[in-house]
This record gives structure tokens, sequence and C-alpha cells, in this order.
């Protein structure tokens, strides 16, 4: 078993009876058809919520998904609860990250982000005239950070989120579309380069975990006001610039991002940016026991687009997030939140 004694220990009834389930028919699907696990995952996660398998060009062959339809009709998904199929899948996609080795920046937003973030966008939002918020994630990976979140507006708040996602990625969407499904969390998913100009706009938010690295393609960034003055530019600037010229007039984007993106070689584009073409209302630090090293640190940006009745906020909402489980500390940030957010927004009625 990849996952470690730590990892299994967390697992208990029934979410033992979903992972193994999950694990060992994604195993079998892997060494059938010679691929990777995290595509196996993605095939499979269809196979269980259909009750048979999918078969293309022959593979797998009749004999072998005869044996697999026989497991997936023996198990139904809807006999356990959204929360617990949610966290098995996570459990699995963990294993496909370990198994398959995957790069940084295709990894799986934790939970903790999605919840920390529901936080910021409920003060954000408290007074916005529509309940239900056109959502883009400009770099939707496995979509978690968009689902989390929504799950946690819902459980404290009248807003949900609308949810839309893009990313380059082929595999990262097979698996959002699979999990999405599962959780009855529909994802409109788009394949494309966030750097590119996209198909549809005009959203009330952007929320995206920004990979960190450079665009290779300089040909697409001559008209961005955050390329580099020579070489490749920052990914990660060049997203949230495309993502804020996509939401409507006076609209949000929340943004994770590395802790240092003011300190390095490509900051002073970036701050010409910010002061010229966005407000940047808020600079708030993730609590440090999310990271392994000072260096893997990030922070949660809140931009707002120029336009409507957006204003600059008098003062820059800055500070560190306190650990969920520090309660009368996370009491005391939500009343931050909340007067900063009275003071910052004014959403036409």
């Amino acid at each position: 078993m990849i996952l470690g004694d730590g990892y299994m220990a967390q697992i208990k009834k029934p979410l033992n009876q979903i992972f193994d389930f999950i694990d060992q028919t994604t195993e079998e699907l892997r060494k059938i058809l010679n691929i990777s696990y995290r595509e196996a995952l993605s095939e499979n996660i269809f196979n269980i919520l259909e009750q048979k398998t999918y078969v293309e060009d022959g593979y797998p062959t009749r004999e072998q998904a005869q044996q697999l339809d026989q497991k997936y009709q023996n198990f139904n998904l809807n006999d356990y609860s959204l929360l617990d199929i949610k966290r098995s899948l996570e459990f699995a996609v963990i294993k496909a990250q370990k198994i398959d080795q995957l790069d940084v920046n295709l990894l799986m937003t934790p939970d903790v982000i999605g919840t920390l973030s529901s936080l910021v966008i409920a003060e954000v939002f408290r007074n916005y005239p529509r309940k239900t918020l056109e959502t883009m994630d400009s770099t939707v990976g496995t979509g978690n950070l968009l689902i989390e979140t929504n799950l946690e507006l819902k459980k404290s708040t009248t807003l949900s989120l609308s949810m839309h996602g893009i990313d380059n990625d082929h595999n990262s969407l097979e698996l959002a579309a699979a999990i999405g499904n599962a959780l009855k969390s529909e994802i409109d998913l788009y394949h494309q380069d966030a750097v590119a100009d996209w198909i549809v706009s005009d959203y009330d938010l952007i929320l995206a975990d920004l990979p960190v690295g450079y665009y290779p393609l300089d040909e697409n960034t001559l008209n961005f006001q955050t390329k580099a003055q020579s070489g490749h530019s920052y990914a990660h600037h060049l997203i949230m610039e495309q993502s804020m010229k996509n939401v409507h007039a006076g609209g949000i984007g929340i943004f994770i991002v590395p802790s240092q993106i003011f300190q390095t070689d490509q900051a002073s584009t970036l701050a010409h940016w910010l002061v010229n073409s966005v407000y940047l209302q808020a600079v708030l630090s993730l609590p440090q026991s999310l990271f392994t090293s000072e260096a893997a640190e990030k922070s949660l940006v809140v931009l707002q687009r120029h336009g409507a009745n957006a204003k600059q906020t008098k003062e820059v909402l800055m500070g560190q997030i306190p650990n969920l489980s520090d309660t009368s500390d996370i009491i005391k940030f939500k009343n931050q939140l909340q007067n900063w957010s009275q003071k910052t927004f004014d959403w036409e009625k």
C-alpha cells in the first residue's frame, strides 16, 4: 500500500470501505489499460457511478469488463455520505500524486485552504445583490478548491458558487469532472491555457490557487502589464492579470500566491499593474502550520477590478490568518474581516 500508516490511521469506517473499493478497482484498471494511477482513477470513478465498465477499442476485454462490472454492480456510492465519499476520493488523489510523482503545480489544493477562502468570500459578498456567485477557478486542477469552498459557504451562509474551471492539463480536468460528478458538484470545465483569451468572461469571482513558475510562451505575453522586462514571465502574475480582465466591473479575484510574491525580481512589474489596473484590498498570510518550510508559505490576496462602485480601501487588510483550531483567534479574524468588508465593498442593491 502506497499510503503510509499516518494516512491509513485517518481512514475510519465507512471511509475505508469506499477507499478500498476505489483503490482496488483503480489498480485493476491501471494494469489492464497500462495507464497512470491518476488516469485510471478518473475513469474508475465514472465506472463506479455508472456501475459499468467503459470500453474503448476493445479494452478492457469483454472478460475483464464482465469481472469489473460484477464488482461495480455490488457497490453503490449512494449508500454513503458525501463527506465520506469526498474524503475517500481525496485519499485516492493523494495516492495518485505519490505513485505518479506529479509536479508540485498539479497537487490537489488542501481542504483547509477552501475553508479559509470561504471565510473571506462570506464577508466580501455579505451584502452582494446575488446569492449565487458566478465563479471561475483559472487553475482548477482537481476542482477541490471550488468544491470545498462551495460546501463551506453552503454550511454557514446563504451564498453558493456556480462553478467554472480552466486548466491546460487534460488529465486534471478529467479528474475534476469525475470528482464533481461523484460529489454532485457540477463544474463547467474548459481545457485551455489560462493566459490565452478566455471563451467565457464576466464572472463575479475568480478563485484560484496559482501555479508557480515561468510561462514559456513569450509571444503570448506581449500585451500583458505583468510580463517580464526580459526572459520568461511568471505564470502566476500573468494568470492573475488575465483573470482580472474576465471579472465584471467591480468583480473580485481571490488568489493563493507565494508569500514571497512581492520580493522577487519581477515584483516591480507586478506592483505597477496592481497600482494601475486593480485595487489591492487584502494580503493575508495563510497559517504557517500548513507548510513544510518558509519558502513554501503562501498568502491569500484579494483584488478588485476597477469600475461600478469599486474603490481602493483606505487600509489594505494585512496579517496572518490563524489556525482553524484556534477558536478565539478565528472569531477575532472574522470580526476583522467584517469590519474591513463593510468599509471596502459597496455593492449595488
